[in-house]
């Protein structure tokens, strides 16, 4: 962002009108007495434009009445002082460059047909349309080549013009230049990237001209974006928009008379009808109202400002979008894109007006957008606002739209967002959101007003029809049962039985108030290193499960036991999930692109090049001796349209473990894609169902062949080799043990782990779960005790994305707690970012500032902070999961694997 943009003058349009229409200025005898010459020659020089110039061609246009030209002095008195003004372009003038997206081909078609129908041919100098999501169209191609050629009526100034309408082309010495250029993209790239794409072209064919002379320096194009289906209602718009958009300069002044004032404010065309505005609610959803009696009295109603963008078509300079500090293109859908648009017009440049004449139909009008989801909401937040008033958003937000979004979620969210690439928090480059408030949206500061000043972090609301002994979890406002259970001091040697919160609780349950001692044995052995101390205690708060397979399937024929489809639909498909292991496909990515990637040495090259390795040593050795080695099964949550990261994650660490399985909305063999049905809709914010029944499947088909089952997403790198040999330490088997003994191999009980990356919800220590990022790890155990128990009777119709919160919560209500995961030295074995977050991330001066200083327990800086033997990063796309793979294992050109 150019921060002159903040700097530039605000004016009303009643100003920018006066400064236009009062240019003449009085000064010394020698300006008037150019005034006096120029009253006295100037039907002259209109004789001689007269003279110069051929007349147009006689013609009418449907639905006006013939206006020859010869016959109407008005008219052609106009025409030519229209051309004495225009035909250079100069900055007074500028020409109209128009980007149209969308998808509907007639939609397309006529809006372009209206830009050309309603604007002077010689003031358009391109119209880019963006084809978002389709294939190269020819007939769609053709038909905009027709328009293109002048085949329906159009204008030139004030003349009217029709070319052979029925040709295909039209005669050579009618032809136009070419003013259409069509982007097909054949993936979808949404509204915010495809308007981009549009101006690029812009951008780059302005430079063209500007090198060929054909365009000055001084003409700042005025850019049109208009919705596919949008239409231009009268010709009387481009007058107007130009007003608003440029300030002509004195006339005949002693200032610079070929430079205009250029401001930046932007002009939101009317769609909703006179005196409609548009804005927007706490929870971020489209508000069409009355614009206020004083902004519609500041300039006589010609002009009025909005808070938002209906987004059917705005008009701003080139310059301006250029100047904008963001284009977020992960904004794929029109009103997001439109709201952030706005928010970098008023908070980043000069505002958006709207004008009495700039009005447009639509033939596809949307209704008005509804609540933003929550992912986007935060996003939004994340970007615009500083935290005290982002958490008053969260508060008015999850009020109205989401009531059972915890804060956890909401910064999960924004945290997400700024690990993005093309994110960029705005807080501190342009005004603050408050001003916005304040200044053009006050409806949304009553609302702020009214919430809580800080969140409360509540839990989300469950609806499972449960028994009575586990009504209280399910509630959704039962939080005090479950910290009371947390704070419950812990006795060594003894274990609470399963759901236990208290003495008189456990009665009910089984009506005895028998305790669960672990036995004195001294024919075991114990570990060389017995568990700290918070781990044993973390363990003994467990009762040990018997691992025997029970079956919950009950015939599969309700969620979350359905089972899959196969790729015809049909249930009752079982994947092999050993398929990817014993046909694992090569690496795709070698040669110029390998060399390329693993040439940078940024903080990712610095982690794993002297901190992070794979200890092959230790491996080696365990696959020599004749210990049989723990069975891990991978499970990996995805949906149809991240398929090609599953591809990725099959050439690099996916083959690696023992079985591996893809829950996704589609069945694909070749990529281990299981279809995997749901209660509620297949999207992020339903992940705590997808999560119920993927590990209910992976329990009714594999349960019994396993020993460890790693959970995460489609964006995870998992150091396989690591992880099974932190599941096989005598730690780890201790633990699972009771916390005493080492395991003889004869057990029939097991105490439930969960292993992962632990969070302190807002910093609490008694309400501690395992991010879902970098995946969590649960024995036979704790993922028995899930199905079994904890799916039935817990959250059963709870709709959530934060699975890993909720599966937290349920882990414990029968007090299992996630396990301390750090190595001897404090380094964190389970990632939630990528290694090069970690080895360049610093605590900030105030850890209240900063969720993941707050959330993090006991967390080191840079090298120390992950462990040598780390198991798992997240946040690894695309390229990035083959660049990791090659430096860990050595595939870099002349670069040795990073042993231990």
């Amino acid at each position: 962002m150019a921060t002159g943009a903040l700097a530039l003058p605000t004016m009303s349009l009643n100003s920018k009108r006066k400064a236009g229409e009062h240019g003449l200025r009085q000064g010394d005898s020698t300006t008037a007495r150019l005034f006096l010459a120029f009253a006295c020659f100037w039907p002259l020089m209109i004789m001689a434009l007269f003279a110069a110039s051929s007349p147009r061609v006689k013609t009418s246009i449907p639905g006006n009445a013939s206006v020859p030209a010869s016959n109407n002095l008005r008219m052609e008195i106009r025409n030519a002082l229209d051309r004495v003004d225009i035909m250079g372009y100069g900055p007074t003038h500028p020409r109209v460059a128009v980007v149209v997206v969308g998808r509907d081909r007639q939609n397309l078609i006529a809006s372009v047909e209206s830009v050309f129908s309603k604007t002077d041919m010689d003031r358009i100098f391109v119209v880019t349309v963006v084809v978002d999501g389709m294939a190269e169209d020819l007939t769609l191609v053709q038909d905009l080549q027709k328009i293109d050629g002048g085949t329906i009526p159009h204008w030139h100034g004030q003349t009217p013009d029709l070319h052979n309408a029925g040709a295909t082309q039209p005669k050579e010495e009618e032809a136009h230049g070419r003013k259409v250029h069509v982007i097909f993209n054949a993936r979808q790239r949404g509204v915010t990237a495809s308007r981009a794409d549009g101006v690029e072209f812009i951008r780059l064919l302005s430079e063209k001209h500007e090198q060929a002379a054909l365009k000055s320096p001084q003409e700042d194009l005025l850019l049109l974006l208009m919705e596919g289906g949008t239409q231009l209602e009268s010709r009387r718009w481009l007058l107007p928009v130009t007003q608003a958009l440029i300030v002509p300069p004195p006339l005949l002044g002693k200032e610079d008379s070929t430079v205009a004032m250029k401001l930046a404010n932007a002009v939101s065309f009317n769609l909703e009808g006179p005196g409609k505005r548009t804005s927007f609610d706490e929870t971020l959803a489209a508000v069409i109202s009355e614009s206020s009696a004083e902004d519609m009295n500041q300039n006589n109603g010609d002009s009025y400002p909005t808070p938002a963008l209906n987004g059917a078509a705005i008009a701003l300079r080139l310059d301006t979008y250029l100047n904008l500090p963001i284009h977020d293109e992960s904004l794929q859908e029109a009103w997001p894109a439109n709201l952030d648009l706005a928010m970098n017009l008023w908070l980043c440049a000069d505002g958006i007006d709207m004008l009495e004449d700039a009005k447009v139909t639509s033939i596809d009008a949307s209704p008005p957008a509804a609540s933003l989801l929550p992912q986007q909401a935060a996003r939004f937040a994340a970007a615009w606002m500083d935290e005290t008033l982002a958490k008053k958003f969260f508060n008015a937000y999850t009020k109205t739209a989401n009531p059972d979004m915890t804060y956890l979620e909401w910064e999960t969210f924004q945290s997400a967002a700024r690990q993005e690439p093309g994110f960029t928090a705005m807080t501190s480059r342009c005004r603050d959101f408050k001003w916005f408030i304040d200044r053009v949206n006050p409806e949304l500061g009553n609302v702020l007003q009214a919430s809580e000043e800080l969140p409360k972090g509540k839990p989300m609301a469950a609806n499972s029809e449960t028994s009575a002994k586990s009504a209280d979890a399910v509630e959704g406002n039962a939080n005090t049962a479950e910290r009371a259970n947390e704070k419950t001091p812990v006795v060594p040697g003894k274990t609470p039985l399963h759901g236990e919160r208290n003495d008189k609780e456990r009665q009910e349950v089984d009506g005895s108030e028998e305790e669960f001692v672990i036995p004195e044995r001294h024919d075991q052995k114990k570990p060389t290193k017995p568990l700290c101390k918070e781990c044993l205690e973390i363990v003994q708060r467990a009762r040990p499960v018997e691992i025997a397979y029970v079956d919950m399937s009950n015939g599969h024929r309700e969620d979350p036991h359905r089972g899959a489809r196969d790729t015809d639909g049909n249930f009752g498909y079982t994947h092999d999930e050993t398929a990817l292991r014993k046909n694992p496909p090569a690496i795709n990515f070698m040669g110029d692109d390998l060399a390329r990637a693993c040439s940078k040495r940024d903080n990712n090259y610095r982690m794993l090049h002297e901190k992070v390795k794979i200890d092959f040593k230790a491996h080696a050795e365990a696959e020599k001796s004749l210990q049989k080695r723990d069975k891990i099964f991978c499970g990996i949550y995805s949906i149809e349209s991240a398929h090609p990261r599953i591809q990725r994650i099959a050439e690099t660490w996916g083959q690696k473990c023992d079985g591996f399985i893809v829950a996704s909305n589609k069945t694909d063999a070749t990529l281990n894609t299981v279809d995997i049905p749901h209660e509620g809709p297949e999207d992020y914010s339903n992940m705590w169902q997808k999560i119920r029944s993927m590990l209910s499947y992976i329990y009714d088909n594999y349960y019994e062949k396993y020993d460890w089952f790693h959970m995460g997403g489609d964006d995870l790198y998992i150091l396989v080799e690591n992880l099974r040999l932190y599941l096989e330490s005598e730690e780890i088997k201790t633990a699972a043990n009771g916390g005493i003994y080492l395991p003889d191999g004869t057990e029939t009980t097991q105490v439930p782990l969960f292993l992962g990356r632990r969070f302190a919800y807002m910093g609490d220590m008694n309400d501690i779960f395992n991010s879902g990022g970098s995946g969590y790890t649960m024995n036979k155990a704790a993922l028995k005790t899930l199905v079994v128990d904890g799916f039935p009777n817990l959250f059963s119709h709870a709709h959530t994305f934060s699975e890993d919160t909720m599966v937290a919560r349920t882990f414990r209500h029968y007090n299992i707690f996630p396990y301390e995961t750090k190595d001897e030295n404090g380094g964190e074995r389970y990632m939630p970012f990528m290694p090069g977050h970690h080895y360049g991330y610093r605590f900030p001066t105030d850890k209240s500032t900063d969720w993941y200083a707050k959330y993090s327990i006991n967390i080191k800086e840079g090298l120390d902070h992950c462990a040598a033997h780390s198991v798992a990063f997240h946040y690894v796309k695309d390229e990035a999961m083959y660049r990791l793979h090659a430096l860990l294992y050595g595939l870099c050109p002349a670069e040795p694997a990073l042993e231990s």
